[in-house]
């Protein structure tokens, strides 16, 4: 996989404020109606005899309905990207605090998982459950491209120079066409089949990160894997910086 050498934001502030904003206020109004469907289908089902021919309607009722709500607060997720309140944390103990509880995942049952720590790696500042959501977020992402039939390795590194901590999370999966990745960042924008994402996971990632002062590095071509790198800072005296995010292709 050659690199572009390219570097830029994917999504601009401007654009990420504007889109977030729409999102919160979407949420709010969808969320009144949503709870009321669920409300009332879960009322019909109690009330409903089990031989009661529109029972299967209903349940497909209650069940789209509670997609939606997770799209929902998938929104809201997005729009409420508040600045976390950071600490010093170690990046390997969180990566195998989420290898732990991830472990026995249905998709990551047949997949090899390599692991490669660096284990004098210096703590960083951030907040232990937003960087699990990421990283959660990433090895599902890497799971669902292998598909039950190759492997993931998560890496992290320590530059000394840059005084920068690496977290990377590659795959043998089918990989993202180059046409599609100035967008993968974009909020609802999603290659997955219908009904398997709402486009908002790495849109939240990329604010999660954006907020720890941090980059992301993008390298992947059609049918040749993907590696996702996350680049943190180890102190905080970073904070008037802009991160940018790198795609390689």
């Amino acid at each position: 996989m050659k690199s572009s050498g390219k570097v830029r934001k994917l999504v601009p502030s401007e654009r990420l404020e504007a889109t977030s904003q729409l999102a919160g206020e979407i949420a709010h109004e969808l969320n009144t109606p949503l709870g009321g469907i669920l409300m009332y289908s879960h009322l019909l089902l109690d009330d409903m005899a089990k031989s009661d021919p529109h029972m299967e309607n209903i349940i497909k009722i209650n069940k789209l309905a509670h997609r939606c709500k997770m799209i929902v607060e998938g929104l809201l997720s997005f729009a409420h990207q508040e600045t976390p309140l950071l600490k010093e944390v170690q990046v390997n103990q969180i990566l195998h605090d989420v290898l732990g509880f991830m472990e026995d995942h249905v998709l990551l049952r047949n997949i090899a998982i390599h692991v490669d720590f660096e284990p004098a790696l210096p703590r960083i500042k951030g907040q232990e459950n937003k960087l699990e959501q990421v990283f959660i977020n990433l090895m599902v992402n890497a799971a669902q491209s292998v598909d039950g039939n190759g492997s993931l390795t998560l890496r992290t590194r320590f530059n000394a120079e840059t005084n920068l901590v690496s977290i990377e999370i590659a795959d043998t999966g089918c990989g993202i066409d180059k046409k599609h990745l100035d967008k993968i960042f974009e909020p609802f924008f999603t290659t997955k089949e219908k009904r398997k994402g709402t486009g908002l996971g790495l849109s939240i990632c990329h604010g999660i990160i954006e907020q720890h002062k941090g980059t992301f590095s993008v390298e992947s071509s059609k049918g040749n894997g993907s590696v996702f790198t996350i680049f943190l800072p180890t102190s905080p005296e970073d904070t008037d910086q802009q991160p940018t995010t790198q795609i390689k292709k």
